[in-house]
């Protein structure tokens, strides 16, 4: 839905490609998409994983659920050439496509710098419950940017020709009553603030990410230390960070290099311009399940949530009957003192996302 708004008298988007294909390939996307990012808000939810990273993967899946909730309109578009949701659904979907990328771009961004500022962290200066704190803090000012930003634009739009005659004859369009120059300006702010600046910060900090943990594997190496657990649970959780700072890059340049060829281009869309604009579409799309994806593969979160709930809330209850749960951490009650002063009542460890979870000792309890 990121194709670009203008005065022009386009043709319909992908009117030269086959319509059950695309809708198909869209009704697999959304699918896939909205059922394995609630499967990854719900394994981190369930296994009580709140933790800095984790909250910022909870965002960018609640980012891509409501970005593909645009898929279903785009569909509908695919089979009936003029738009049939009035004013109001032409304003809304422009708008929650803006703010869902915005939200994703911006989430990833804070996911590199999360885990630059962790793997070079020699000290816990900050607790978990701080730093949640300051996540929630920015997920908050995020949604605020992301939903203001679009109004100017959601502002201008209008349904055109909408007469019965131009229903009929498929003139019908959602349109901007911007001029050509006001939107391709709104275009390149767009990807100046929702792609440029977002970009650059994740490169920058990926690669200062990279350099650091290669020459920590090589001090490594070079002093035949133990690859211990607390070193395998951060390259595990900046691995899956990486990837999908390289899927985002990798599906979503594409549909920018479209935009501002479209945006300077003076000739009108071909028919090669309109499969691309499908294609790049299905690209971005598609990141809204790799995401998930690669959290379900590469943490322990989901499989220890399905190890120890096997989907039944009413065991979950039943074993938590005995059990004092938080959002950061998990204890059990102290039943016989003299049998707790023998040892230590508590240690920290490390869980797949690097993330410290306080955690009882008893080996029955479950970790976070």
């Amino acid at each position: 839905m990121n194709s670009s708004l203008d005065s022009r008298d386009d043709p319909p988007l992908v009117l030269s490609l086959p319509p059950i294909p695309q809708l198909v390939i869209l009704g697999i996307i959304f699918i896939a998409s909205v059922i394995l990012n609630c499967i990854s808000i719900i394994s981190i939810v369930g296994a009580r994983a709140i933790t800095p990273i984790n909250l910022l993967i909870i965002n960018l899946a609640v980012s891509d659920i409501v970005y593909s909730l645009t898929i279903p309109i785009f569909a509908v578009h695919i089979v009936i050439p003029w738009w049939p949701f009035g004013r109001v659904g032409c304003q809304l979907v422009i708008a929650i496509d803006i703010i869902a990328m915005i939200v994703g771009v911006y989430t990833i961004t804070a996911l590199s710098i999360e885990r630059y500022m962790d793997v070079r962290e020699t000290s816990r200066r900050y607790n978990d419950q701080v730093k949640s704190a300051f996540v929630l803090g920015f997920i908050s000012l995020l949604w605020l940017f992301a939903i203001l930003f679009p109004l100017p634009m959601s502002s201008s739009l209008f349904v055109h020709d909408r007469t019965r005659a131009a229903l009929v004859s498929g003139v019908s369009e959602c349109r901007s009553r911007w001029t050509p120059v006001e939107l391709s300006r709104y275009v390149q702010l767009k990807f100046f603030c929702a792609f440029l600046l977002p970009s650059l910060i994740t490169c920058i900090f990926s690669f200062l990410l990279i350099i650091f943990l290669h020459r920590w594997s090589m001090r490594f190496r070079r002093l035949s230390l133990p690859n211990n657990s607390v070193n395998n649970y951060k390259r595990r959780a900046t691995t899956l960070v990486l990837l999908i700072i390289i899927s985002f890059f990798v599906l979503w340049s594409p549909l920018w290099i479209l935009q501002l060829y479209d945006t300077f281009n003076e000739q009108g869309p071909t028919p090669y311009i309109q499969i691309l604009n499908f294609l790049t579409l299905v690209f971005v799309y598609a990141n809204g399940l790799l995401n998930p994806l690669l959290y379900l593969i590469l943490t322990q979160n989901f499989r220890d949530y399905m190890r120890r709930n096997k989907w039944s809330p009413w065991k979950r209850r039943k074993q938590s009957r005995n059990k004092h749960h938080t959002l950061f951490y998990t204890t059990t009650p102290i039943i016989n003192e003299n049998r707790i002063r023998d040892r230590p009542t508590s240690f920290i460890i490390h869980h797949d996302d690097d993330q410290h979870a306080f955690v009882p000792t008893d080996g029955s309890s479950a970790a976070i």
